[in-house]
């Protein structure tokens, strides 16, 4: 456990990612109060188990639903609920496949002076693991799928390539999700966070695990997307199959070396 000065309640929506709970659950536990875990009616993937090892994790299982039926905002909206009965400084919302760096403590201890108690939302550079955990992607370029950059510290990138955002609990205001969204955007803050918002143009980072997992190499991932979109707003299978592998086109594959200071011990 680490001295932070403020309490924490970490939000993540899960769904079939017990490969990484271990790691995530371990060092969020170290500067959090209560880390919330929602499981998405994932098959028997031993999340229930791992999570329970752990003092501060609070599980729960999602109700049955039709699984092309993402509910990206419900579930969140169901964390955030919960969240709020802990009574946190801040909520830090998470998905299972990503991780602050450490520097995230610092950062929380920092948040102490008149400037940042007018923040509302902080956001953090997207840093996508590709390959191995070893170096992330940095180049850019644009096709049929629209502008792609990969960089997460260019200043010109938008929010939807920042990630793992943090929401004060306001007094006197109850954040709340726009419950048609099957997914939420920007990086899936609740959709009346009030302004100001802040992006951090440097540190801390989300590193994001899921490109190197097995459910986005083996091709699972995107499929599961197609359904979705098809399911909630009619999208063409094929049609958004192509969107997605283009959206993650080698042509122009760029990496850079992963900082060591981003990773927990």
């Amino acid at each position: 456990m680490v001295d932070i000065k403020h309490k924490v309640v970490a939000c993540i929506p899960s769904k079939d990612s017990s490969w990484i709970h271990e790691y995530t659950l371990t060092h969020l536990s170290k500067f959090c109060d209560k880390i919330i875990l929602s499981d998405d009616n994932a098959e028997d993937d031993g999340t229930r188990d791992i999570c329970s090892s752990f003092e501060k994790v609070e599980y729960f299982k999602r109700e049955p639903h039709d699984p092309r039926d993402r509910q990206g905002a419900l579930q969140r909206q169901e964390l955030l609920e919960r969240a709020y009965t802990h009574d946190p400084d801040y909520f830090l919302f998470l998905d299972a496949d990503e991780m602050p760096s450490p520097d995230i403590v610092e950062w929380f201890n920092s948040l102490d002076n008149k400037q940042d108690e007018e923040v509302n939302c902080w956001t953090f550079p997207w840093i996508h693991l590709w390959g191995d955990d070893s170096q992330y992607r940095i180049d850019s370029y644009s096709n049929s799928s629209g502008s792609i950059n990969w960089d997460p510290f260019c200043k010109h990138n938008t929010t939807d390539y920042r990630k793992g955002f943090v929401a004060r609990n306001i007094p006197g205001f109850e954040l709340r999700y726009d419950l048609n969204q099957h997914r939420c955007r920007p990086s899936n803050q609740p959709a009346n966070v009030p302004r100001p918002w802040v992006d951090v143009t440097d540190s801390p980072v989300i590193i994001h695990y899921g490109k190197i997992s097995e459910y986005f190499t083996s091709g699972k991932n995107f499929r599961e997307r197609c359904e979705w979109d098809h399911y909630t707003v009619g999208a063409d299978k094929d049609q958004r199959l192509d969107h997605y592998t283009n959206s993650i086109a080698e042509d122009t594959l760029q990496l850079k070396k992963a900082d060591k200071k981003w990773f927990w011990k």
